[in-house]
């Protein structure tokens, strides 16, 4: 259980090594993808029509992204009250649809950045980064959640009507 005392967790050890491991993968899916779809024209077998949908993909990611940021003035990757600022729960924006837009976007991006320039082996470092943030992302969440919970005035209301976590759940009736 995480206190009101414990305001703000920084990023721990096994974030740190995540981070890294996925900022590793990440930088090796772009050089892949540029060496074998610019220098050694490996792999360029991608057909155009999917080549063009990761194109389309990766620009709506980005600004989802954009827009959970610019909605709330209180993102932050840790996980925290901020108090000094009157923190309170954000309720606009993507937020209408989803708890933590925040991670949807990266999804998307990271598989549509390896396609884009038409080389099918820059998926496989894009795999090994979602599988590499995909678990720390749900984990985060669930902290943040129990976090937001315990410590956010009116978090607990909004929680029970914004039923998707990391993506939007359609509720079923």
């Amino acid at each position: 259980m995480l206190s009101s005392q414990n305001s703000q967790l920084a990023m721990g050890g096994s974030d740190r090594l995540r981070f890294a491991a996925g900022f590793f993968f990440f930088l090796l899916i772009l050089t892949i993808a540029a060496f074998a779809s610019g220098r050694l024209h490996f792999g360029l077998d991608v057909p155009t029509s999917l080549r063009d949908t990761a194109r389309m993909a990766f620009v709506p990611s980005g600004l989802l992204q954009t827009w959970a940021m610019l909605v709330n003035p209180f993102y932050s990757p840790a996980v925290r009250l901020q108090t000094e600022c009157g923190h309170h729960v954000i309720a606009e924006g993507p937020y209408r649809f989803v708890r933590h837009p925040g991670y949807l976007p990266m999804f998307v991006a990271v598989p549509a950045r390896a396609i884009a320039p038409g080389s099918w082996i820059a998926l496989i470092p894009a795999a090994r980064f979602l599988a590499t943030i995909a678990k720390r992302a749900r984990i985060r969440a669930r902290i943040q959640d129990e976090f937001l919970l315990q410590n956010l005035a009116g978090y607990q209301p909004s929680a029970t009507k914004i039923r998707g976590g990391l993506s939007p759940k359609i509720p079923v009736e």
